[in-house]
């Protein structure tokens, strides 16, 4: 029989990093038949008609547009349903997986460690580790894993070095679309992108987001451009403006390369897509005449084929950011021969050796109040030296570090060699086991005549003994938390997730009353879906079990 393979990931049909990296890898264990495959797909609906391309069981998150406001309501009422929190048990029961794969951030698959069929299945998880050192908190949950897998040797090394008790396989590393490959003329392409074939371009793929330090690009560019002189130098930002990031307008001022920056502006009225000197938030169509062409989005992006015209416009790519959980950028780059540049730390450090690339040395590393991770500040002064290196060499020279970069690509990176690594691990697990006896629990009543700490271990050993939780870090976190009299409720974890993204709660009373009522509703609903599984409770039929 098949082992039943479950993906926590975002809908396979979608245009985002986790929905690429899955539907690569499910499409090969697919065509292996040597699996059964589903996915819990977040951001996915059963109302979007691009679910029919999908080739396996899909489990949407998104409730219908048909449904009534109550199921919205609940979708809506935890930050975590959105990752498939809310659905993930129904999902489960229906297909009874033999493993749970997860491929994102902590917070986004941190539900799964206390689902009431935790013991059910095999959990595999490739977290983003994208900074050192990992928060307690995360080291923890990692620990619970049967597999640990990661997009970047740099992580399998950190996580190797910080634990012993997590069971780190392999890394398992994305790989770019066979679209992203090499044009024969570059000047040619550049001119049938509408780029002056006389001009370098130093580019970037990178959201507009706090990470990604445009502020050194920037800087280091004017710097380059004040030092030199160059006239035919530009710098091509495929990134959105505005957005939850910088504002690049006014960075392009302050540094003085306003006239020049290229962007790439996609027409929200006819859908033309085109390369243009930054002309702020929006401008006019070329093609329909409309003031609706803006920069690039993730909502409204361009497809792989264009992206990989625009990479090819590049004779330097540039990764300048505080940390990545790989940095899918500097692949699709190498793979079109662009030569890259990225800082030298977390994965990036990784990446930017293996395709032959330019380390950005880093200034300094700053401790982040959310995670207590380290970040890294990439050198100004270095990066503006390698960006002088790089356009001074001959063109002979320039080749040889394009051929460099796809030799690089070519020797690390690839789908077939990803998918056989995980293809690999599902056949060293176990099978899954649906059919164990019930650990449902009868919940006592509130006791007296303990301090806070006997308190704490009475409420996890009789309501939830098969957790083994005592002495754990939520518990840890309970009794501190008991003692202040006041926590922070965290909506992605058992108990906290104090470092979450997604962690913008004030505190609130805590007491004894409360942190029972907390493990008792976290009880009876363990109860109910073991009365689902054991004693056979049935379940009102939802549309989006298929």
């Amino acid at each position: 029989m098949r082992k039943k393979i479950l993906f926590l990931t975002e809908a396979t049909y979608l245009n985002t990093g986790y929905s690429t990296y899955c539907k690569e890898v499910m499409d090969r264990l697919h065509d292996s038949n040597k699996f059964e495959i589903a996915e819990l797909a977040s951001y996915g609906s059963i109302d979007d008609p691009r679910r029919k391309s999908i080739r396996w069981r899909n489990y949407p998150v998104v409730p219908s547009s048909s449904d009534p406001k109550e199921v919205h309501d609940l979708y809506n009422s935890n930050v975590s349903n959105q990752f498939g929190a809310w659905r993930f048990e129904r999902a489960c029961i229906e297909f009874k997986p033999d493993i749970v794969v997860g491929v994102r951030d902590f917070w986004m698959d941190s539900f799964v460690k206390s689902s009431p069929y935790r013991k059910c299945f095999n959990f595999c998880w490739m977290p983003t580790v994208d900074a050192s050192p990992q928060n307690e908190e995360w080291v923890h949950y990692f620990s619970d894993a049967n597999v640990i897998t990661t997009y970047s040797d740099w992580a399998m090394d950190i996580l190797n070095n910080q634990s012993n008790k997590i069971n780190v396989a392999c890394s398992t590393p994305p790989a770019a679309s066979p679209l992203f490959c090499r044009v024969p003329d570059k000047r040619l392409h550049k001119q049938s992108m509408g780029i002056n074939p006389e001009w370098k371009i130093i580019g970037t793929v990178m959201r507009n987001q706090r990470r990604k330090l445009f502020p050194e690009l920037f800087e280091a560019f004017g710097l380059y451009l004040k030092e030199t002189g160059d006239k035919n130098t530009y710098l091509y930002c495929h990134t959105s403006y505005p957005d939850n990031g910088w504002d690049l307008a006014k960075l392009m001022l302050k540094n003085e390369i306003s006239s020049r920056v290229l962007m790439t502006y996609s027409c929200s009225a006819c859908g033309t897509t085109q390369v243009s000197k930054f002309n702020d938030s929006v401008q006019q169509c070329p093609n329909c005449k409309e003031f609706a062409s803006k920069p690039s989005s993730v909502s409204t992006g361009v497809d792989t084929a264009t992206l990989s015209k625009i990479y090819n416009c590049f004779d330097l790519y540039c990764q300048p950011a505080n940390s990545e959980g790989f940095g899918i950028g500097q692949v699709e780059a190498a793979a079109c021969g662009v030569p890259v540049c990225s800082t030298d730390y977390s994965a990036m450090a990784d990446v930017v050796r293996k395709v032959n690339g330019y380390p950005i040395r880093t200034q300094s590393l700053y401790e982040e109040l959310e995670t207590g991770c380290m970040r890294a500040i990439p050198d100004v002064n270095h990066l503006y030296m390698i960006f002088k290196h790089f356009f001074s060499l001959s063109d002979r020279e320039i080749s040889e570090e394009s051929d460099k970069a796809v030799f690089g690509y070519n020797s690390h990176y690839s789908w077939d060699s990803t998918a056989k690594k995980w293809s690999d691990i599902f056949d060293s697990l176990p099978s899954g086991n649906w059919s164990l006896s019930s650990n449902k629990v009868n919940i006592p009543p509130l006791p007296e005549g303990m301090n806070n700490k006997e308190f704490v271990d009475w409420c996890l050993t009789t309501m939830m003994p098969e957790m083994n939780l005592v002495g754990s870090y939520e518990a840890n976190c309970v009794l501190r938390d008991l003692n202040f009299g006041a926590f922070k409720p965290m909506p992605c974890a058992f108990f906290y997730s104090e470092n979450s993204y997604f962690n913008r709660e004030n505190y609130r009373t805590f007491d004894r009353n409360i942190l029972y009522n907390m493990i008792r509703a976290k009880t009876e609903f363990k109860n109910f879906w073991e009365d689902v599984r054991v004693n056979g409770l049935k379940l009102k039929k939802e549309n989006w079990i298929v």
